[in-house]
């Protein structure tokens, strides 16, 4: 089985609720866009406007739906930090 982004048969997508279009102008409402060129996209036309809000999630759930990817269960503990995993194992 081929292994995509986030271990998954697809990739994770999002894209911009209608209701947030006036706040992303330049990205079409409505279209599942993958996740991460969808971040590339918002991230690169803040740099362009120059605005001052370059921290955060790029990906607000309040102004974008998702679908797809997430993490599976059996990867969460690979995403744990390695002191927290040190911590655990020598308990």
């Amino acid at each position: 089985m081929k292994r995509e982004s986030g271990g998954h048969q697809q990739p994770r997508e999002a894209r911009l609720r209608p209701a947030s279009a006036h706040v992303f102008p330049g990205i079409p409402p409505g279209v599942w866009i993958q996740a991460a060129t969808m971040a590339d996209i918002v991230w690169t036309k803040r740099l362009q406007r120059a605005e001052g809000w370059l921290i955060g999630r790029a990906l607000d759930p309040e102004h974008f739906e998702f679908r797809y990817g997430g993490l599976p269960q059996a990867e969460t503990e690979l995403r744990r930090r390695a002191a927290d995993r040190m911590r655990s194992e020598g308990d």
